[in-house]
């Protein structure tokens, strides 16, 4: 039991939006220095005291690539345990994003190539989700 309340009290709520555009989804390479560094990921970060999972993705896109989210099509919920914490990622599709990728170093990759990109653990069960809903 308590181990349990550990587990749940190092449990990191996050949410991504994922845009897609032509058939390829937004990824950035993250920073040296921070968690996982040197691996890609999608648009997303932590989600605020009573903030839904939604608006925190609607509003993680804007702050991290100054995209504005038409819909939003929920994807999948993913727990992963990493040794150091667990994290929630509540996962969205963008497929209508609104205006230009202004901040940040982003790229626009295909599904088959962001299979080839170092990612988190993490992002396995989102990229196995992706595929079956792109097909």
């Amino acid at each position: 039991m308590r181990d349990e309340k550990k587990a749940a009290s190092r449990t990191v709520e996050v949410a991504l939006a994922l845009p897609l555009v032509d058939g390829r989804l937004l990824v950035a390479c993250r920073a040296p220095g921070t968690h996982l560094a040197g691996a890609w990921e999608f648009p997303g970060g932590k989600i605020a005291d009573g903030e839904e999972p939604a608006a925190a993705a609607r509003r993680e896109l804007e702050e991290e690539t100054g995209l504005v989210a038409g819909d939003l099509e929920p994807l999948v919920v993913v727990v992963h345990e990493y040794p150091e914490r667990t994290v929630r990622l509540h996962v969205f599709l963008v497929r209508e994003p609104q205006g230009e990728v202004t901040i940040g170093s982003w790229g626009w990759k295909t599904p088959d190539e962001l299979r080839r990109l170092e990612m988190p653990a993490a992002n396995a069960e989102i990229l196995r989700a992706l595929r079956w809903r792109m097909r």
